[in-house]
């Protein structure tokens, strides 16, 4: 009898420890809130990944105070970012295990976690790959290296030259602005260094890799449809006027550019029409509407996307309405598509396979 007792309660304190093991990640994070309530976390303490996205929220918050310290908040969520092993975090972990190279000579990005305050993203390069100059308006920015290391060149406006020329690319007419940018960071980073850039210093910015690089991202605002980033080509080949570490660069002005549309016919358009893949999580959809032609990007067949007008400027080439991105259809013999093609500037070209039902 006494054995069996001892046996019946070796059993129950398993199952109970079970229990009690599957609650540790909700006992971590409360642990961590309090120990936060308290005045408990210092830059040694190591975060998970709850009590590290609601520190985030807090910080964030504090962008709608009438005067935001943007350069303090920086520096907080760079000591957050370095209070992280995110390699250990599983939604990380996943994606980190998970990468392919499903966009030759462009990187691979995907969503960690995403508020209207701000957003997380993961970004991982393959070898050769990068991003060239360009800016996020308004925003703050914070990379954290998780492994490999990168180039970057973070640079902030001097001020903005009254030159301007108009060029003609692929039917779309365009405004180049010219302006003078002032270097501010020129680094090889490496795994768990972090690189800082506000709205006012660092903004605009390229980051090159130097070997398979993956790093978190914290920009602060979020993404919104309405933001535009402007890339810029930026002139090394000599200091402006002599001034070191400055340079000329120039970018498109979107408010001043436009398609040059031309008409094509209900029959043609309709060869369009149909579902495109680009891999298992990304689908286009093209349908008419009227007479126009509308690409919907979609993570399904069933689930709706953002609706964007095509605006033809040669017979199965168009230009996606308000975007730098531009939609080719490839034709096969019989004048029917096999396959279309989005080429956004800068960057490769993505393709997806027509859908045959």
């Amino acid at each position: 009898m006494n054995d069996f007792k001892r046996r019946e309660f070796i059993k129950l304190s398993a199952l109970g420890f079970a229990n009690i093991a599957l609650q540790l990640n909700s006992i971590s994070l409360y642990a961590q809130s309090a120990n936060a309530h308290l005045g408990k976390w210092n830059k040694d303490t190591l975060l998970n990944w709850d009590a590290f996205l609601e520190r985030i929220t807090q910080l964030a918050k504090t962008q709608h105070q009438s005067h935001w310290n943007q350069k303090l908040y920086a520096e907080q969520v760079k000591q957050l970012l370095l209070q992280c092993n995110f390699p250990e975090f599983e939604n990380v972990k996943k994606g980190l295990n998970d990468f392919t190279n499903n966009t030759k000579n462009w990187i691979e990005a995907s969503g960690l976690h995403k508020e209207v305050d701000f957003q997380v993203s993961l970004f991982q390069f393959d070898k050769g790959e990068y991003i060239p100059h360009h800016d996020h308006p308004d925003m703050t920015g914070v990379i954290n290296v998780v492994s490999g290391s990168l180039l970057t060149k973070n640079y902030s406006i001097e001020e903005q030259l009254p030159t301007t020329r108009e060029v003609i690319k692929k039917g779309r007419k365009e405004v180049l602005q010219k302006c003078v940018i002032r270097e501010v960071e020129n680094e090889i980073i490496k795994g768990g260094d972090v690189s800082i850039l506000t709205a006012h210093e660092g903004n605009i910015h390229s980051i090159m890799p130097n070997e398979l690089t993956q790093l978190v991202d914290v920009f602060t605002p979020a993404y919104s449809p309405d933001t535009n980033a402007n890339w810029y080509e930026v002139n090394e080949d000599g200091f402006y006027k002599g001034r070191k570490n400055v340079f000329e660069a120039e970018y498109i002005t979107k408010g001043l550019s436009e398609v040059h549309t031309i008409k094509l016919s209900s029959e043609v358009l309709n060869r369009y029409v149909g579902s495109y893949r680009i891999n298992d999580k990304n689908f286009l959809k093209i349908f008419r509407r009227d007479k126009e032609v509308i690409l919907e990007p979609t993570r399904s067949l069933d689930a709706p996307g953002r609706k964007m007008r095509l605006l033809p400027y040669e017979q199965n080439k168009f230009w996606v309405e308000g975007e730098n991105t531009r939609c080719v259809f490839n034709i096969d013999n019989e004048k029917a598509p096999q396959n279309l093609t989005l080429y956004t500037i800068p960057g490769p070209g993505v393709t997806a396979k027509k859908i045959e039902y």
